[in-house]
């Protein structure tokens, strides 16, 4: 898409999304016309108005109107989220300050909630429509070279039509790739001049380096952009990050979405709403639970327990005591029939009470709600020697929950699929995935297998 192209369609979806951020003002007035002694005043109207005005402004801001062929749906959708929070609480301040009655607050409420819900709507189809477009016009891919990547890099292409690039063949001195082969290194002056390529894609082998500098100079005297698969890509595990010290080019091979200040303010703000509010609706809950515990076995009531966190750093993780007080309770996993589990410890263990002090761990900081769970520092230990990556697991915080326990991960189960599964929840963090694992916890968070064994 060319550059005036871009600037038509941020203009159009710009002048779509202030129509129907007057259409909520609008329809929201007149549905609340209906109800009963419901008054509102010329300034909510004039507040209603700035508003959509400086909404344009807050979608700009967001990036809401980019094209990035690579971005998925829901990341854009959350960026949509984050400024319609924005807006609502630029209304509420502004209505709280010229206009602070009750009607007033309930207006600006319903129209900003009916302005996201139609967004959402208008951004999706959107999104889905460009995808389309793309789909059914792709833009031709030329790979130079056969190295590692690039039938990884056609895959992916072949796998994400609505991306809108298709591979139509390679060049290279060997037949090692399944593409279509358009010629060898020597043809390429030609084969540009034929095929007259969107973009080449150069994915050399190590051994062939030393054709670098001869293929971008074809390219760049046919006016063809190239983007070039580093021959070290294998080693790049997350979203990369390029900076520059100088002329020289660093790429950081794992930069992961909670290194950025936002995110991680953002996963804070909401682990200390939501263990604040979790310690307060379950406190009777907790409170059951400890005269439970100190009637079941002799021992202390909370079960304390070194765990590694965030950076390789120790810190006490808060249980409620669910077994008899034992020499092995540091050092070995709890099976689901472990003789050392109290009666009331298993119904704790199997509805989930047992880890509801961890709330405390979140609210002081050395846990969050969502994230890998903390392990035994002797099996920490142990695991990083036999499990490939298993530390990176410590670049965040730990969690009370995470993705690996939502795929049934838990305990004596294996290692390996959980380290895979928590790395993919490092590198792919977002709100929406964390409220998704929220929402599914509670189904997920009863133990069938738990057993007593008096």
């Amino acid at each position: 898409m060319g550059q005036k192209s871009r600037v038509l369609s941020m203009c159009v979806n710009a002048i779509f999304d202030f129509i129907i951020n007057l259409v909520a003002v609008y329809a929201t007035i007149v549905a609340l016309r209906e109800i009963e002694n419901f008054i509102y005043g010329k300034t909510i109207m004039a507040v209603a108005t700035v508003v959509t005005m400086f909404s344009i402004i807050a979608y700009f801001v967001f990036d809401i109107y980019s094209l990035k062929r690579f971005e998925r749906l829901h990341r854009k959708l959350f960026r949509l989220t984050l400024a319609q929070l924005v807006l609502m609480t630029l209304a509420v301040i502004t209505v709280s300050i010229f206009s602070p009655e009750r009607e007033n607050y309930i207006l600006i409420l319903v129209c900003v909630a009916l302005s996201y819900v139609l967004l959402l709507v208008k951004t999706s189809i959107a999104t889905k429509l460009l995808h389309r477009v793309r789909t059914k016009n792709a833009k031709d891919i030329i790979i130079i070279g056969d190295g590692n990547g690039a039938e990884e890099y056609e895959r992916q292409l072949e796998e994400n039509q609505h991306y809108g690039y298709r591979v139509i063949g390679c060049v290279n001195d060997s037949d090692r790739l399944e593409l279509e082969k358009l010629g060898g290194y020597d043809q390429l002056d030609e084969i540009l001049k034929k095929y007259n390529p969107y973009e080449v894609v150069i994915a050399l082998d190590s051994s062939e380096e030393s054709k670098m500098n001869k293929i971008m100079a074809v390219c760049d005297a046919n006016g063809i952009r190239t983007a070039i698969i580093p021959i070290t890509y294998k080693y790049f595990r997350a979203k990369c990050q390029v900076d520059m010290v100088g002329n020289v080019p660093i790429i950081n091979t794992r930069t992961i979405p909670l290194d950025n200040l936002a995110n991680a303010a953002i996963k804070r703000t909401m682990d200390i709403i939501i263990s604040l509010i979790v310690i307060i609706l379950t406190s009777p809950i907790m409170l059951i639970a400890a005269i439970g515990v100190r009637l079941s076995s002799k021992g202390p009531i909370i079960f304390k327990q070194k765990r590694v966190g965030k950076n390789n750093v120790e810190f006490t993780m808060y249980k409620f005591r669910s077994m008899k007080v034992n020499s092995e309770e540091s050092t070995a996993w709890t099976t689901d029939d472990d003789p050392r589990k109290t009666k009331f410890g298993t119904f704790m263990r199997k509805t989930g009470i047992d880890e509801l002090p961890q709330f405390f761990n979140v609210l002081f900081g050395s846990m969050s709600i969502i994230g890998p769970r903390p392990e035994l520092p002797k099996f920490v230990e142990e695991y990083s020697q036999t499990i490939p990556l298993y530390k990176v697991k410590h670049q965040v915080k730990p969690g009370i929950t995470g993705l690996a326990q939502i795929y049934g991960f838990r305990g004596n189960t294996s290692i390996e699929r959980r380290i895979e599964l928590d790395i993919k929840y490092i590198e792919e963090w977002s709100v929406f995935n964390d409220l998704k694992i929220l929402v599914m916890t509670p189904f997920k968070m009863f133990n069938r297998n738990e057993k007593y064994v008096g």
